[in-house]
């Protein structure tokens, strides 16, 4: 694209979130939350949330009638006026012109351009109802129901709830299928569409019907949409075990410290080992990847920054922060993205301990956002991040040192799910990933789960 760029700022490390777009549902379960209309991860420059306002104005054209009969505008690329002649003929002999606006076409044109990048579902355009999601996702809070979705083969299934939160409180569970929104049927369709339909405001009601494969029961809930806080990290001992289970959601702003929270009851609580579940967790901020990692390295690499002359930078472990250094498993898979893939990579480099589970999404790209004039804004690729090893995290993802795939209808159990395990079922639950963590820092050898029917 030859337009004008706006000057791409100094960083060290770069600071800032951003949500990945688009991520196919084969690789991250189709992670949504249903108060979202895209899904998390990608971290972005440090020109903020939004970015700097552009150097060009960051508007660009939004032309109306007669603004569409306006000549190429001065230092446009040679090719603009290209742009402006399509716009004409189609205002002018479209037979369905009367139902356009002028807003749909110019946002149709900048998806357009920000496609023709190949940067697929990286360098992206936001609606300025994205850009406001995005805000709020990072921030810990949203308005919703408080659960995220996954897609198993056909079904759209709930992965986790909220441990107080709407959907919570009034029964649903994880392992529900989602069967009917608001009495509709939702067959064939995936968890963003499913989501758009169940988010809405504070304080209205959404009717959902779900299948329960555990009883084979139809449920209904009616539950009422309310601000969630969606908790970073949680944590528990393992029954019957002296290892603890430390489960982190996202990367968002203050993550590292909660986790080094977790980290420091699970060690006051006895625990002389520690599992990192970061399976499914989307990224965030990267500069709380270098922060997380710092909580398990002291002194190392975590990761490179590749600028677009290509310069390398390394990015160190954050010194200032207190590292343990008890026997750690690290939990991955294919929803592992972006800042979680910086730490996976940095463990995984150092040697720290054994990587679990399945390759990761591989996202590595950094993103700057610049506001349009509007409201909405478009992220931009302007660097990429290497593990410490100088292996390229964009299109490859980490690979685990220990391969290990969920059998059956089996989910990531999460923390509190764990806690509510006596010792003997320890043995036998339906987490074959999470087995193999508990296996590798015990040295216990569990039988094999019971045999399940896929939902």
């Amino acid at each position: 694209m030859n337009e004008p760029r706006p000057t791409e700022p100094h960083w060290a490390p770069p600071n800032e979130p951003l949500p990945p777009q688009g991520r196919p549902a084969q690789a991250i379960a189709g992670l949504l939350l249903l108060t979202v209309v895209f899904a998390l991860g990608v971290a972005v420059g440090q020109s903020g949330l939004l970015g700097a306002p552009a150097t060009d104005g960051g508007g660009g054209p939004q032309p109306s009638g007669a603004a569409a009969q306006a000549t190429q505008p001065p230092n446009a690329p040679g090719d603009f006026g290209v742009f402006w002649q399509a716009y004409q003929l189609i205002e002018k002999n479209y037979v369905g012109r009367s139902g356009l606006s002028d807003q749909t076409l110019t946002y149709g044109a900048i998806r357009g351009m920000m496609q023709a990048l190949g940067d697929t579902d990286h360098s992206v355009f936001l609606t300025p109802a994205e850009v406001q999601a995005s805000q709020n996702q990072l921030g810990g809070s949203v308005v919703g129901i408080g659960v995220v979705l996954g897609q198993r083969n056909s079904s759209v299934i709930i992965l986790q709830v909220v441990a107080n939160g709407p959907a919570g409180q009034a029964g649903m569970q994880a392992g529900d299928v989602i069967t009917a929104v608001n009495g509709q049927s939702v067959a064939g369709q995936d968890s963003g569409q499913i989501a758009a339909q169940v988010r809405g405001q504070a304080g209205t009601s959404v009717q959902i019907t779900v299948q329960r494969p555990s009883t084979s029961q139809t449920l209904d809930f009616t539950i009422v949409r309310a601000e969630v806080h969606f908790p970073a990290a949680s944590w528990t001992m393992v029954p019957g075990t002296k290892v603890a289970l430390l489960n982190l959601f996202e990367f968002s702003s203050g993550s590292a410290d909660e986790l080094r929270q977790a980290r420091d009851q699970a060690i006051a609580a006895g625990a002389q080992g520690l599992i990192l579940d970061l399976r499914g967790n989307p990224g965030g901020y990267v500069d709380q990847a270098v922060n997380v990692a710092s909580l398990f390295l002291n002194s190392k690499t975590v990761y490179i920054r590749e600028l677009a002359d290509n310069q390398r930078i390394p990015v160190t472990t954050n010194d200032k922060i207190q590292a343990t250094d008890l026997p750690l498993a690290l939990l991955v898979d294919g929803g592992t993205a972006s800042s979680a893939e910086i730490v996976a990579g940095a463990i995984k480099s150092a040697g720290r301990g054994p990587v679990i589970g399945q390759t990761t999404f591989g996202t590595g790209t950094i993103l700057l956002t610049y506001p349009l004039a509007d409201g909405s804004a478009i992220r931009l690729a302007v660097e990429r991040w290497l593990t410490p090893d100088g292996q390229l995290i964009f299109g490859h993802g980490i690979t685990p040192t220990q391969t290990v795939a969920l059998s059956g209808n089996q989910l990531p159990l999460a923390p509190n799910e764990v806690a509510a395990l006596t010792p003997a079922q320890v043995a036998s639950m339906p987490d074959d990933q999470l087995r193999a963590a508990i296996d590798a820092l015990t040295g216990a050898t569990f039988s094999a789960p019971p045999s399940a029917s896929p939902s």
